[in-house]
């Protein structure tokens, strides 16, 4: 049983791939939009602040060694609760699977493909994460190991690369827009740091069972200083980052290097490089809403409903149009209902569980 659980490295790297990809899917153009040149000052506060929310996940799992979000909820509110919190779950692991291929496909398609109907890239993204979580967790696992450091280092040679045209002057002024923006409104910010979500389904999947204090630290620490280093190089590099139509911002500053004679397209390497890291993310996505459905109905086996779920996604990602779409319904909806959902009721779960069991510890040892 023990050969099927996670290695810390590995779920480590399995929670930074999922922070990692919202930075490659224009993440930090967002926050530039909203904060300005305090942006870099906002990813470090928001960053402190989701670190600060990792940890007290860990210290209110400590009661429930072994569970998961889901059984947590059975603990509290029974049958009823798990499915309700189930089933949402499931919607946003979903959502979130749509949104990503939908908006990295729309890329694909302007770049590479503009000749080429968007729903092929989209059942190919689609039909690779179904035949990955035929294999499980383990393996999607252990791929990333390979996949990630690529990715990590990819994203730090564009961000580097770009050195020579940085501007420090367009870090000022250090508040942006206003400290309204930078540390008040500029909390929506946290929809970056969605793979919070992951953390509270991972326990169970761990090899060593005391490791999530430090797989969740280090997980989130990578992925803030990522998010610092990229919303920095960006606001140095461009002054007009706001008024772009990109759908990856990232993207521009790969386009701006050069290396030498022999690679004149170096933004091509990348762009393979972060198709295998959108399809690592997709089929973590896929593996957890399978893993949640499993667990809802008592199925012994999620490979007859794995390619359900395939079609489902693919019925979804065609409803969104365009990339215009895609940005509306985040920034109207979706974005609130994951910091509400996230940081707000399975906060308030694993809060109102622990005073449950402190409550019936102390009821029992005074019978």
């Amino acid at each position: 049983m023990n050969s099927s659980k996670l290695e810390n490295l590995e779920a480590i790297i399995l929670i930074a791939i999922i922070m990692i990809n919202n930075i490659i899917l224009n993440l930090p153009k967002t926050i530039i939009v909203s904060t300005g040149s305090s942006a870099w000052l906002n990813t470090i506060y928001i960053g402190i602040i989701a670190t600060i929310f990792a940890y007290l996940i860990v210290l209110l799992f400590k009661n429930f060694p072994n569970l998961d979000i889901i059984d947590v909820s059975n603990y509290l509110g029974g049958k009823f609760l798990k499915i309700i919190i189930g089933i949402i779950f499931i919607i946003f692991f979903s959502v979130m699977s749509i949104l990503v291929i939908r908006n990295f496909s729309e890329t694909l398609k302007i770049i590479y493909f503009n000749n080429s109907p968007i729903i092929f890239l989209i059942i190919f993204f689609i039909v690779a994460s179904c035949i990955a979580n035929k294999f499980g967790i383990k393996v999607i696992a252990k791929a990333n190991l390979i996949i990630a450091p690529i990715v990590f280092i990819s994203i730090l040679i564009v961000l580097f690369s770009t050195a020579k045209n940085f501007v420090p002057q367009r870090l000022l002024p250090i508040l942006g827009y206003g400290a309204n923006e930078t540390f008040f409104s500029g909390l929506t910010n946290l929809f970056g740091f969605t793979g919070l979500a992951y953390l509270l389904f991972l326990q169970p999947f761990l090899k060593r069972k005391n490791s999530l204090k430090k797989i969740s630290i280090i997980s989130l620490v990578i992925s803030s200083i990522y998010l610092f280093l990229s919303v920095t190089c960006l606001l140095l590099v461009f002054s007009f980052i706001v008024d772009t139509n990109e759908s990856i911002s990232i993207y521009l500053l790969s386009r701006m290097t050069r290396y030498g004679e022999f690679i004149q397209r170096a933004n091509a390497i990348f762009i393979l490089i972060w198709i295998l890291s959108v399809l690592s993310f997709i089929s973590i996505a896929l593996f957890f809403s399978l893993h949640i459905t499993k667990k809802l109905t008592n199925i012994t086996n999620t490979n007859p409903i794995n390619y359900c779920f395939g079609s489902i996604i693919l019925g979804f990602t065609m409803l969104l149009q365009n990339f215009a779409e895609y940005v509306t319904f985040v920034e109207t909806a979706f974005k609130y209902f994951v910091l509400i959902f996230i940081f707000g009721v399975n906060m308030a779960i694993l809060i109102l569980a622990n005073v449950k069991y402190k409550f019936l510890s102390k009821t029992n040892n005074t019978a």
